[in-house]
C-alpha cells in the first residue's frame, strides 16, 4: 500500500507569524489614516515589506513527505528531496536532512533551547544526536517501534520521515548506505521562491522611488 501525503504540523514562526502579519496590517492603516501622502506611502511600503519578509520567514516554511519525496519549502526556496536518497534526519532548533551529500535545513520544525540541549545529552541506543560536525559516515538509525504517546512530535517527525525513507528504499530494492542511495539522493531539485522574492523586490524599489520624490 502506496503512502498518503503527510504534512507535518509546524512546530515554530506560526504564532510570531500571525502577529507580525496583523501588526503590519494595522501599522501600515495608522500610516494611511493619520499621515501625510508621502509618508503614509512609504509606511505602508515599510509595512507591506515587513509583512512580506513575516510570511517567508516564519509562515512559508513546510515540511511535506509524498510516497516518494520529502518536500522542504524554507524561506527562499523550494526542495523535492527523493526519499530513498535521504541518509540523515535531525530535529534540533531547525530540522536537517542529509541527502546525496547535501544537506537541506529547514526551520518549519524545531525543538526549544532547552530541549535540544536535553536531547544533545542524552544517549540512547536509537537514540539520533547531533554532534558538531556531521560526517558522510556517520549513521542515524530510527527506532523501529513507536509509541506516539511517548515520543514529543519533533521526534514523530525523524521517526517517520527515516521510516518512509526506509520503506521507499525497500520498494526500490536499494540498499541503505549504498552508491545508488548516494545518487538518488544527489538527484534532489531546488527552486528558488520567485514569488516572494520578487515582491520583496518590487517593495524595496518602489519604497527608494517613492522617497526619492519630491
Amino acid at each position: 500500500m502506496s503512502e498518503e501525503v503527510l504534512t507535518f504540523r509546524a512546530t515554530t514562526g506560526r504564532v510570531t507569524g500571525v502577529l507580525g502579519l496583523v501588526m503590519s496590517a494595522v501599522v501600515g492603516a495608522l500610516f494611511v489614516v493619520t499621515e501625510p501622502p508621502k509618508v503614509a506611502a512609504l509606511g505602508a511600503l515599510g509595512c507591506a515589506f515587513v509583512a512580506v519578509l513575516t510570511w517567508a520567514a516564519l509562515l512559508r516554511p513546510r515540511v511535506t513527505a509524498t510516497p516518494t519525496d520529502l518536500e522542504l519549502r524554507t524561506m527562499f526556496e523550494d526542495a523535492t528531496v527523493p526519499l530513498a536518497g535521504i541518509d540523515t534526519v535531525l530535529v534540533r532548533r531547525y530540522l536537517l536532512v542529509r541527502a546525496g551529500g547535501v544537506k537541506y535545513i529547514c526551520p518549519a520544525i524545531g525543538r526549544s533551547l532547552r530541549k535540544t540541549v536535553r536531547t544533545e545529552m542524552k544517549w540512547q541506543g536509537n537514540s539520533q544526536i547531533l554532534a558538531p560536525g556531521l560526517q558522510p559516515g556517520d549513521k542515524l538509525a530510527a527506532p523501529t517501534e513507536v509509541k506516539s504517546k511517548e515520543l514529543e512530535y519533533a521526534d514523530f517527525v525523524e521517526t517517520e520521515i527515516m521510516r518512509r525513507a526506509g520503506r521507499e528504499r525497500i520498494r526500490l530494492g536499494i540498499e541503505e548506505r549504498s552508491e545508488e542511495e548516494y545518487e538518488l539522493g544527489s538527484q534532489a531539485v531546488r527552486r528558488r521562491a520567485w514569488l516572494e522574492i520578487g515582491a520583496l523586490v518590487v517593495l524595496v524599489l518602489a519604497f527608494v522611488v517613492t522617497l526619492l520624490i519630491a
